[in-house]
């Protein structure tokens, strides 16, 4: 297991989120890093408890807010998906987030980048082709995109706790800070639209033989 000492985000404008522990074992396809294996996030609006992260959501909240070091993350070979393939996953660059209001709705663009090293596959060796890599990124990246956008709209719809701290990116939408305020965002944010490109690149060094 890498280690990561990374530590949850605290949301603001009256939620947030706090660890706890507690462990998903039904999760089985990501056998994360321990911080994220065995911490949870649980979520408050305001002083109230309206649930708790799994620890794929965990680690989503982690890459959103930039505080993840580093985690392992199982998926589906895309050539044979009764197999998995195992990543070491590490961010690339900070995400780039961006937030219009449209027709008074947010609408939250979520770009992140990451680096995976193939930690464990099958019979992989160091002469694999450059299309089964292009596959293996395309898989990973559409898995991970998936997984992020359950996430967030589970945080507007479900939860209607902004815990990856989206609203900072809407405040350059307004004028003034109280004009921000007069919108009301927690409100609005349960109405919220989500948009998320992923892109996990293997790099050539990454890659590593054996199961």
């Amino acid at each position: 297991m890498p280690d990561d000492n990374s530590s949850s985000g605290s949301g603001k404008e009256g939620q947030g989120s706090k660890g706890s522990q507690g462990g998903e074992g039904s999760e089985s396809q990501l056998p994360a890093n321990n911080s994220v294996e065995n911490i949870g996030l649980a979520v408050f609006r305001g002083d109230k408890l309206v649930g708790t992260l799994t620890k794929t959501e965990t680690l989503s909240n982690l890459i959103i807010t930039n505080k993840l070091k580093s985690c392992r993350l199982s998926i589906p070979d895309p050539d044979d998906q009764s197999k998995a393939i195992d990543f070491y996953l590490t961010l690339d660059t900070k995400p780039n987030i961006k937030c219009s209001i449209i027709n008074g709705t947010p609408y939250i663009k979520v770009n992140v980048k990451l680096n995976g090293r193939i930690s464990s596959i099958n019979q992989i060796s160091q002469d694999i082709s450059n299309e089964r890599i292009a596959n293996i990124e395309a898989s990973a990246s559409h898995y991970l995109k998936v997984h992020l956008l359950n996430y967030l709209y589970k945080t507007s719809k479900e939860f209607r706790s902004d815990i990856s701290e989206t609203g900072k990116y809407a405040i350059s939408n307004f004028k003034t800070r109280s004009d921000f305020e007069e919108y009301n965002w927690l409100a609005n944010y349960e109405n919220a639209f989500f948009d998320v490109n992923t892109e996990i690149k293997v790099r050539s060094s990454f890659l590593l033989t054996g199961t």
